[in-house]
This record gives C-alpha cells, sequence and structure tokens, in this order.
C-alpha cells in the first residue's frame, strides 16, 4: 500500500512526546507500507522540529537528522513533485470548494496529482490529523489512515 503522509503525522513520529507518536512511527517502520509525500513537507516538519527543539522537547540536530535520514534517497520517505502550475491550479480549485488551509489543500493536490499514476493498480490512502483535511482526501478517492 502506498499511503500520502501529511507533516501533521510525520512530525509526529520524531516528537514521543506528541499524541499518536507511536502510531506515526508504526506507519513509517511498516513494511507493507511505502510512506510518500510533498517536497514541501521537507519544509513543514523541519520547522515543527526546530520549533520542538527550541521548546525543549529533543536535540535539534539529532530530530533534523532523523528526518533528513528519513527523507533521503534510500530513506523511509520517498519524497515527491509535482507541476508547480498543476499543483497549484487543484489546490485553488480545493480550497475553493472546500474552505481548507492553503497546506492542506497543496499536500491534496499534490497526493491527487501523483499517488494515483504511482499506485498504478495498488492499494493508496491519506494520513492525516486533520478531519477536513481527511474528509476531502476521501471525497478524492483515497482510503484513509
Amino acid at each position: 500500500m502506498i499511503v500520502y503522509a501529511d507533516s501533521s503525522v510525520l512530525a509526529r513520529a520524531y516528537l514521543p512526546d506528541e499524541q499518536q507518536h507511536d502510531r506515526a512511527q508504526r506507519l513509517l517502520r511498516d513494511p507493507d507500507i511505502q510512506v510518500v509525500t510533498g517536497s514541501w513537507t521537507r519544509i513543514e516538519v523541519s520547522g515543527a522540529l526546530v520549533r520542538a527543539a527550541r521548546a525543549n522537547r529533543g536535540d535539534q540536530a539529532m530530530l533534523l537528522s532523523s528526518w533528513e535520514a528519513d527523507t533521503a534517497a534510500n530513506g523511509a520517505i520517498t519524497v515527491l513533485t509535482a507541476p508547480q502550475a498543476e499543483v497549484e491550479r487543484d489546490a485553488f480549485e480545493i480550497v475553493i470548494a472546500y474552505g481548507i488551509r492553503a497546506m492542506d489543500a497543496w499536500h491534496l493536490a499534490t497526493a491527487s496529482l501523483v499517488v494515483p499514476e504511482l499506485a498504478a493498480g495498488e492499494q493508496y490512502a491519506f494520513a492525516s490529523r486533520d478531519k477536513e483535511q481527511a474528509e476531502v482526501a476521501a471525497a478524492r478517492g483515497f482510503a484513509i489512515l
């Protein structure tokens, strides 16, 4: 199964004091799941980890090193890109239709443009902690984790 993981899920995998940390860790370490995410997630999660470290919730260098290892070429997370103009057009339509946050729409647009083709008949899902984002993902044909 291919799972597009939103930054709201991925950041929790690196912060043991977060709710659902164990669930996020299991997602990343499940050998039957290919975790994918969009290129902006690298920036979102890095920012979340730096803010957590500044709040004394972890060592910044260790947090970022773990994140970078997982998003490296052979890491647990595959970072996807999609044509910017198409992502922006789709994200705009999502924001207008559903009224969700811009970055949530960006993730959905990226996932919608890349994951179904990447899956090539394999099951695919969307992992998010945001209820509204998950509802839109379901409406777009994603199973929800």
